[in-house]
């Protein structure tokens, strides 16, 4: 697939041309030459970069003073200097009225998730942003000020931050869910003087959390809240009452600074130590991003960009920068709910250039989502993607689903708060690959000694000076940090620490980082951070954390850890606990490795640094390219072995150590051998400790379904899962086990309480009511919900009919609602239930006022012999998709038996329901199907049909193992809610 509408070409308009043709043609005055072809306009911009990089300044019409003469002190890439007689200011060259465009018109949008949305113009922007710099400037900020930001993306975050920029301080900015000790790990750097907080998602909770931020940044002698929450104890002002204050005072000017005047300070993702502070200039980054907006992007002021993206991120400033070219800029604070979420804010908003990951992208291609088939994207003109490799795949997936617009990958970094490749208006797009190397830089790929390479891939270097190289690095007086991190590789040119290739017409494809940065699945993890949450854990002498491609989901990425321990530590089930722990509080839950793993020895090179690189091969099984320049090679094999032990057992061994005593809680609560086993076997740990937090340990709502599964099979209690959740630990559980009454939990219970004709929830097929927890919680009805547990199996064993226990159920029903009209919901198993209970509350003269089956399969003995075959070939591609149930099947040929209890209960109560032949129904039925579904299963509805012919089918963006969980189970809910209403 190759896109061929150009950038600049809104849907049903006629193409026009570019600003990239219209700045080539003032080049090509100057140059005296035809530049018509990329690659020579890019070796104009790289060869004669004086000459470009001083027109772009007076093109791009930004406001300025001084001279562009001299336009570059100096020829090398570490110290040259860009226009040092220029002048100007940032924020004056966001927010200045430009000729033509309405100063009334929408620049900034910000979106959320639970009010209104706030839309600011051009003109009330400015002003906000003039009020606020005011109250900032009494507050005693000014020129040199550093100040930080920790917010959402949203309009109050981008007032204060560009206010505080229209004053001369550099400002700092991050999200306030990546956690304290991530947050004290990048700010305390920058010793400044401001702090603009909004403590929603703090981590330990408002008071805490800000106390804690406080406590960690001694040099912050102002703290000025963005929230609405109650101030509590904190010496704190609301930026609201700030500008009330101020609001007499004169509005400061905007001085115009010099050209590299220090505006962002930006934070790398900590792959060799603490993350680093790096400074950008102003002039620098706003000429950077005004080229790749207007010329690679043909961004103009008609265009509504959206990117999606925090305040941590550098997109977040990038996309600020919008706002000089007069475009209008959508900001959104919210949780994306599914893959719908952003595509709707695409088309509600009416948005032109869509920024978003690969990520996201994939996330919608795995749930079968089809943008194009729910909502009107005609406005969109472009979609870019970055933050990881965009597959060739994803270009396919966004062609088919979204639309002719083209896919841009592009590619760049906090470090140069930019792109080195990106797109380009006029050429066509091809899958997997960058367009073209972004104007003025001389970007190339390089072997390891240093020399070109094209067509094979390479280290990303830059060997010319350019404007939005950083500053520097905070506290690095002498520059030799910042000189180590990008110049000591490859001497005179700028090492950036990615892996690409360039083709011939200098498309380039990358292939990832070539350090030790994570990016798993789409979720960056600096291992420094890893590292420093790790720090309590003591008997770890040393540590890496490296991706490990996951056979079980291609595509995808996990986690894993590597540990050295003090002499006589083991990595027993105690200590594992503790280093899960550690991650998941001093972290995030994204921090907690999949798998850990105790080696002697990590790989290092001669001179002492450590290989995150040769790690990740060895935990591959690939081969280690540089294993050469190891100090010690021989620990690959080691590390090897112990990644293929892991792989190989069933459950994790217990290490030295391990005790086999059954453990006892501190309230003297016993837990029982057989739970303490059904824990380590769900969370696949070595050992167990009565205070052991499911939750701490990794655990997913998914396993805590498992886990409570296991016990009713094993130990004969259901335990609720709101209980669970209650106390999360494995002495909690033991003690509702202990105070639960055995054996099957049947009748009716109440789910949740409410006013009117109840609603009838089915159990699934492990006879449990926790699958429908969610969806109990996401109903918007008044109405009271019960949930029905007929008793799966008689007392023998003898697993009960459909028909049996849709008998049972209905006279449970009937002593909570003797007369009709009855409501009933079911979910696959249950799904089936309540629709023979539905049958024979009719036959028996009750009215059904509403049979819902959400993703129910019709029983095969009601299929056509063709349907039943298509079901069976199904279900073989099935267990051919899933590692697990293949297991199981090869298991169960082998042995006869069951390898997990779970399943083998799943399998006799699909025997059961399978058994069962259809009841007639002629009343009104809504069918919830599940949209992303093998297509053979979708054809079976025809058996639905033949019973019940008022059969309506509606479709929710899920497979039918995901229906009840979130993002989808909220949809659901919306649409069973409006029918119950």
């Amino acid at each position: 697939m190759t896109a061929t509408v150009t950038a600049s070409t809104p849907a049903g308009e006629e193409p026009r041309t570019s600003q990239w043709a219209e700045f080539r043609a003032r080049c090509e005055e100057l140059a005296g030459r035809p530049l018509g072809s990329p690659l020579a306009f890019h070796d104009f911009s790289i060869r004669e970069g004086d000459a470009f990089w001083r027109t772009l300044l007076e093109w791009s019409g930004l406001p300025w003073s001084g001279s562009p003469e001299p336009t570059v002190v100096g020829d090398d890439v570490e110290g040259a200097r860009f226009f040092p007689e220029v002048r100007l200011n940032y924020v004056e060259a966001l927010l200045r009225p430009l000729p033509g465009v309405d100063d009334e018109a929408p620049a900034l949008t910000s979106l959320h998730a639970d009010r209104p949305a706030e839309r600011l113009s051009r003109r009330e922007l400015r002003e906000a942003v003039g009020v606020t710099a005011a109250a900032l400037a009494d507050a005693g900020i000014g020129v040199g000020s550093r100040v930080l930001a920790v917010a959402p993306n949203n309009a109050t975050v981008a007032v204060a931050v560009l206010a505080a920029a229209s004053l001369g301080a550099v400002v700092a900015t991050s999200t306030p869910d990546v956690g304290t000790a991530a947050l004290l790990g990048r700010f305390q750097q920058v010793e400044a003087q401001l702090l603009l907080l909004d403590r929603n998602g703090l981590h330990g909770g408002p008071e805490e959390g800000t106390s804690a931020l406080l406590a960690g940044l001694p040099t912050v002698r102002r703290l000025v809240l963005l929230d609405e929450l109650p101030v509590g104890d904190a010496p704190a002002t609301r930026l609201p009452d700030l500008v009330a204050a101020a609001a007499g005072a004169p509005r400061p000017d905007w001085p115009r600074l010099p050209f590299d005047h220090p505006l962002f300070v930006m934070f790398s993702s900590g792959t060799t130590g603490p993350p680093k502070a790096i400074v950008h200039g102003a002039g620098g980054a706003l000429l950077e991003h005004l080229k790749e907006h207007r010329l690679h992007g043909d961004l103009r002021p008609a265009d509504r960009m959206y990117f999606h993206t925090t305040t941590a991120w550098m997109m977040w400033n990038w996309q600020l920068s919008a706002l000089a070219v007069g475009a209008s800029v959508v900001v959104y604070d919210g949780p994306v709910h599914g893959p719908e979420t952003l595509w709707r804010i695409v088309a509600d908003e009416r948005v032109t250039v869509f920024g978003t990951s690969p990520t996201y992208l994939q996330l919608c291609q795995d749930a079968g989502h089809r943008p194009a088939d729910e909502y009107d994207l005609s406005h969109l003109r472009a979609v870019l993607s970055t933050g990881a490799v965009l597959h060739d795949w994803q270009f396919e997936w966004v062609a088919r689903a979204v639309g002719p617009q083209p896919l841009q990958s592009i590619s760049g970094g906090t470090d140069i708060l930019g792109c080195f490749v990106l797109g380009h208006p006029e050429l066509p797009v091809s899958p997997g690959r960058c367009q073209t190397r972004s104007l003025g830089l001389d970007v190339v790929a390089v072997d390891p000694d240093g020399r070109e390479v094209a067509g094979e891939v390479g280290e990303l270097v830059c060997r010319r000076p350019f404007p939005s190289r950083p500053i520097g690095f905070l506290q690095d007086p002498d520059g030799s940090r910042f000189h180590r991190a990008y110049f000591s590789q490859h001497a005179g040119v700028w090492t950036h620490g990615d892996l690409v290739e360039f083709g011939p017409d200098g498309s380039a494809r990358m292939h990832g980082r070539s350090d030790g940065v994570l990016n798993v699945n789409g979720v960056r993890i600096g291992p420094s951070e890893v590292y420093t949450a790790l720090h309590e854990v003591t008997e770890i002498t040393s540590a890496m954390a490296v991706e490990q491609r996951d056979a079980s989901a291609p595509g995808r990425t996990r986690m894993v850890l590597l540990v050295v321990l003090q002499p006589g530590a083991a990595l027993d089930g105690e200590l594992e606990r503790r280093i899960r722990r550690a991650l998941r509080r001093n972290a995030s839950p994204a921090h907690v490795p999949s798998l850990v793993l105790a080696v002697p020895e990590l790989p290092v090179t001669h001179n002492g640094k450590a290989s995150e690189r040769a790690a990740r091969d060895a935990v591959n099984g690939d081969v280690v390219a540089n294993e050469a320049a190891l100090r010690n090679p021989g620990c690959l094999a080691v590390i090897r072995a112990a990644v293929e032990r892991a792989a190989g057992s069933d459950e994790p061994a217990p290490g030295p150590g391990h005790s086999t005593a059954v453990p006892r809680a501190a309230a003297g609560v016993s837990v029982p051998e057989p739970l303490a086993r059904i824990w380590r076997e769900v969370l696949g740990t070595a050992d167990t400790r009565p205070d052991d937090d499911f939750m701490d340990l990794g655990g997913s709502s998914r396993q805590v379904m498992s886990l409570l599964r296991r016990v009713k099979l094993d130990l004969g209690v259901d335990v609720q899962i709101l209980t669970f959740y209650a106390d999360p630990t494995l002495q909690g559980l033991a003690r509702t086990i202990e105070q639960s009454p055995r054996g099957e939990t049947t009748g009716v219970q109440l789910l949740r309480p409410g006013t009117g004709r109840p609603v009838f929830l089915a159990c699934d097929a492990w006879g449990q009511l926790n699958e429908l927890q969610a969806l109990v919680v996401a109903l918007e009805t008044d109405r009271p919900v019960y949930g029905v547990q007929p008793a799966l199996s008689d007392g023998d064993g003898r697993r009960r009919s459909i028909a049996e226990l849709a008998d049972d159920t209905t006279g449970q029903l009937l002593t909570v609602q003797p007369t009709g009209p009855h409501s009933l919901v079911g979910y696959s198993f249950g799904g089936l239930l309540v629709y023979e209970v539905a049958c024979r509350l009719r036959a028996a003269g009750h009215p059904v006022a509403f049979l819902g089956l959400v993703d129910a399969l019709p029983p095969t003995a009601s299929l056509t012999p063709r349907e039943a075959a298509a079901r069976r070939w199904a279900g073989r591609w099935d267990t051919l998709r899933s590692p697990a149930r293949l297991t199981e099947q090869l298991h169960l040929r082998l042995t006869g038996e069951h390898a997990d209890p779970e399943e083998a209960a799943w399998l006799r109560s699909s025997t059961t329901y399978n058994a069962h032949r259809l009841t007639p129904y002629d009343g009104a039925v809504t069918y919830f199907q599940a949209a992303r579904r093998l297509p053979v299963v979708g054809n079976t509805l025809a058996a639905w049909r033949r019973a019940a012919p008022h059969l309506l089918v509606t479709e929710i963006p899920a497979d039918h193992n995901s229906v009840l969980a979130h993002p989808h189970v909220l949809e659901l809910a919306r649409r069973l809610s409006a029918t119950l209403a």
